[in-house]
């Protein structure tokens, strides 16, 4: 849907079905439509969602107008994560707030209310696809924006021991530790610089590294740190490298680290575990997991539209 639909999602009548959707812009790359479609598909719901590019004045005027929207819930994903939290500040959810992003939007009790799914999908890619236990151990995170964010809150509330924030910028990365800290004491969180000396010698003795970044995108990127910066495996110490990016499936960042003997962990896990969230908060029903992962991975492989 262009921004010039604008309107007509306030003025459409809902008719005898759930309509949800996804604020962003561009979209042509959202692979939700499919997989939040293939959902309701599988549960025999009357349900439709779909894409709504539209530009950030028509994104804000949509926002102040929330109780008129016909839409009985909705994404929000780049750019305007940031936007829907300022914006919706009084409605927020306790991990929204902290993490200062709003991806996904439903009703609890007829009442609109704001939360961040990103921190569950990280969560439980993790968990479950990650084999990864975060109780008591130390993290490496790349980057310092609003995955980043969503990362550590996920990482500290699991019980992180311990959560290094690596930026170029330090300054950013040092106003996310001073934020975090106050939520999450008992963690040790540290801000560097994204510089060899002090990525390397935090990667050497953690457990868990994460790019938050979106380098890697692009064919032919760098990779957010070199190989060189990365330590070999030892014997039963393999580290798991986690790169949130999910196209391509194998980043150069996942590439190096398994070309050394590490276990990696792909973007596209988190994607899916976050809109099975999405989709239980709007629905009130347990999500289809299988039939969701088959049409995110079909799309997967299909080339991106642009």
């Amino acid at each position: 849907m262009s921004s010039q639909s604008g309107k007509q999602i306030v003025k459409q009548p809902a008719g005898k079905f759930q309509l949800y959707g996804i604020f962003g812009h561009p979209l042509g790359h959202t692979l939700s439509p499919r997989m939040q479609e293939a959902g309701f598909k599988a549960l025999g719901l009357k349900a439709f969602y779909v894409p709504l590019d539209l530009a950030r004045f028509r994104f804000v005027r949509l926002m102040r107008r929330l109780p008129k929207l016909v839409l009985d819930g909705f994404n929000v994903t780049v750019p305007y994560k940031e936007d829907a939290a300022r914006m919706l500040k009084k409605i927020l959810e306790p991990e929204a707030a902290a993490v200062g992003a709003v991806n996904t939007v439903f009703k609890k009790n007829g009442r609109w209310r704001a939360a961040n799914t990103d921190v569950f999908g990280f969560g439980l890619a993790l968990k479950k696809k990650g084999r990864f236990n975060v109780r008591g151990a130390k993290a490496v995170v790349l980057g310092a924006g609003g995955a980043a964010r969503a990362a550590v809150y996920a990482l500290a509330g699991g019980g992180a021991r311990e959560i290094v924030v690596c930026n170029r910028h330090k300054p950013r990365a040092i106003l996310l530790v001073r934020n975090f800290r106050r939520l999450f004491p008992k963690v040790c969180l540290t801000a560097e610089a994204l510089e060899r000396e002090a990525v390397a010698r935090h990667l050497a003795s953690a457990g868990l590294i994460v790019n938050t970044t979106s380098v890697g995108l692009k064919p032919g990127e760098a990779p957010v740190i070199p190989r060189a910066w990365m330590p070999r495996a030892s014997s039963g110490r393999k580290k798991l490298f986690y790169d949130l990016v999910y196209r391509p499936v194998q980043t150069v960042f996942l590439q190096n680290a398994k070309s050394l003997g590490h276990r990696t962990l792909g973007g596209a896990e988190m994607l899916l575990y976050q809109g099975v969230r999405a989709f239980e908060l709007w629905t009130g029903r347990r999500a289809p997991e299988s039939a969701m992962r088959r049409a995110l991975w079909e799309g997967l492989k299909e080339a991106p539209k642009r």
